[in-house]
């Protein structure tokens, strides 16, 4: 009779152990899910989504993050086989309330340096930019195209021609054929000096 007493005075602790327990597992589960990695699937750039796969589920479209998204807005649109942090902020398991923060490398799209100082971008097709913050250059490329600026000089230099600017002089080179302007003067270079037509100077 002790034993049946005492199961009966139990029996709501029992049934609320077993209730916690229950929730507990259903937050476990939520928060397993919470934040993933992912890989990107697919995109919709119209509508600004896209898919992305962690382990064998796959997302609806969802959107991902951009650089920023406010008075002064920038979009990128992420490439397919681009690793994400998969945020899911609504818990659920179908991805669908989940966004998107691509930006991690990979072995697909390793990092484009391991300087700390150098900031680069490349483009899908090839053109690059880089900012060194330490030494106070700028690179920019764009196939022959190159530009080169620092505090002391800016460059640029397209197949045969090459500008070249400093605080004290600017000088222009197309193959043989150049000009410096300095504080003395215009001084030219080249096998052949012309004004208007009128051959003035040969070398």
């Amino acid at each position: 009779m002790f034993d049946a007493l005492l199961r009966l005075q139990l029996a709501p602790i029992v049934e609320r152990l077993a209730q916690m327990e229950t929730q507990l597992e259903d937050l476990y589960r939520r928060a397993e899910s919470f934040c993933r990695i992912g890989v990107c699937q697919e995109v919709d750039a119209a509508s600004n989504t896209c898919k992305v796969s962690h382990g064998e589920l796959l997302t609806p479209a969802i959107r991902f993050f951009n650089p920023s998204a406010g008075a002064q807005t920038e979009t990128r649109i992420p490439t397919v086989g681009e690793q994400c942090l998969l945020l899911n902020y609504g818990g659920g398991e179908g991805g669908g309330q989940s966004v998107a923060l691509f930006g991690l490398n990979s072995d697909r799209f390793p990092p484009l340096s391991s300087v700390a100082s150098l900031t680069s971008r490349r483009y899908p097709d090839g053109t690059q930019s880089a900012y060194d913050a330490a030494g106070h250059v700028m690179n920019w490329s764009n196939g022959p195209t190159v530009f080169s600026g620092s505090r002391e000089q800016v460059e640029i230099s397209l197949g045969a021609a090459r500008l070249v600017m400093t605080a004290a002089a600017i000088s222009v080179q197309v193959g043989a054929v150049g000009m410096l302007l300095d504080a003395s003067g215009v001084h030219l270079s080249g096998p052949v000096v012309d004004h208007q037509g009128r051959v003035i100077s040969t070398a």
